[in-house]
């Protein structure tokens, strides 16, 4: 009867096996380790520059997703740090009770209000105080900007605070994001639905989401994937631009409830005897056709091709004009340099669209105070 045995493995096979599993190792683990110091040591807090769950959560008020933590600070946030008052809004301290004689000026809006990757001091509501102020008067602009907003986060905001802060002028900032098929239960009475937790790269990764060289990666990965079109912009929240795209009946649909949540706004500030004055900011893809090429050909955003004609600002001047409310279109002061500079660029942002950089932000905030000065709002 043959002998059953066992066939061992060759020793200098493992040894040899082993050797080889340890130059891969060293040759993948190392690097990141180094780059990881490397990052901690030149780039202290970057971990933090996409986190935004440093100072926003998840909000049950009507007509939002999430809201902004009172007193949080993210010092390393993109752009510059991030700070919020006592009253959940981004920026200094304010008194609801106004100083006498003094102009105030609520700013409602969504991340291009709250000035998303650009410092505080550089936002267009900040900028604005600062060319507004005046040897005799007093102005006080408070930014009350929430990332990811939209109208009806608008008109709760001014139903909170229009008559509570003792406002003197309302100016809400439309972009063309803002301009969707809302519905009116969850516009009035609920919190937003979908995805309503902040944004927070790696975040399901678990403790990579603390790791310096995951979340530098994790936003090359990003900008690499649009490119290849396996992840789509107009996924992302606040990258759908209705009123741009070839859906002629979705845009219907988007301009009605929009003009619907607006009119409620002209209703609110009437009813608080504040008045209202409406400024829309043009996307990049507006700009220039090479603009909107990048965007529709090169990431493939489902844009018309008339995206340049600018008739979604048309739209909205008609709506202003025939109600009577003080309309200003930013798009002239956004014509004015290449759109390239004008929107968002740096190490983690390649590509953004909406959110205007702190060019832009100078350029809408000279246009604005134009506006106020020729309209003697400030007499």
């Amino acid at each position: 009867m043959p002998r059953i045995g066992i066939v061992g493995a060759n020793p200098v096979n493992l040894a040899r096996t082993a050797g080889r599993l340890g130059l891969l190792l060293g040759a993948t683990v190392l690097p990141l380790l180094a780059l990881e110091l490397y990052l901690r040591l030149v780039h202290p807090g970057s971990v933090d520059t996409m986190n935004n769950a440093a100072f926003t959560r998840i909000s049950s008020q009507p007509g939002q997703m999430t809201e902004l933590i009172p007193g949080a600070v993210n010092p390393h946030f993109l752009g510059g740090a991030v700070r919020v008052n006592s009253h959940g809004f981004r920026g200094k301290e304010f008194s609801e009770k106004k100083e006498p004689g003094s102009f105030r000026i609520l700013a409602v809006g969504d991340s291009v209000t709250f000035g998303f990757g650009v410092p505080e001091a550089q936002g267009f509501p900040s900028l604005l105080e600062a060319e507004l102020q005046a040897p005799h008067r007093e102005v006080e602009v408070i930014n009350m900007g929430l990332p990811g907003a939209g109208l009806p986060y608008y008109l709760h905001t001014i139903r909170r605070w229009c008559t509570r802060s003792q406002s003197d002028l309302v100016l809400v900032s439309v972009v063309l994001n803002d301009i969707l098929a809302y519905r009116p239960e969850e516009s009035l009475q609920q919190p937003m639905p979908g995805p309503r937790g902040p944004a927070d790269p790696g975040g399901s990764w678990g403790g990579l989401r603390r790791s310096y060289a995951f979340v530098a990666g994790f936003q090359a990965l990003k900008s690499v994937l649009y490119t290849l079109h396996v992840l789509n912009l107009e996924d992302s929240p606040g990258y759908r631009f209705v009123p741009l795209e070839e859906d002629a009946a979705a845009a219907a649909e988007a301009w009605k409830s929009s003009f619907a949540l607006l009119d409620l706004l002209v209703a609110e500030t009437a009813t608080c005897g504040v008045p209202l004055m409406v400024a829309v900011f043009p996307l990049e893809v507006q700009l220039s056709e090479a603009a909107l090429a990048q965007y529709r050909d090169g990431i493939g955003v489902p844009l018309a091709a008339t995206a340049t004609d600018m008739a979604p600002q048309a739209e909205l001047r008609a709506w202003a004009t025939a109600g009577g409310v003080p309309f200003v279109d930013l798009t002239p002061a956004f014509q004015k340099d290449p759109p390239e500079l004008l929107f968002l660029r740096d190490a983690y942002v390649t590509l953004d669209p909406v959110h205007p950089s702190v060019l832009g932000h100078r350029r809408a905030a000279t246009q604005l105070a134009t506006a106020f000065q020729e309209g003697g709002w400030l007499r």
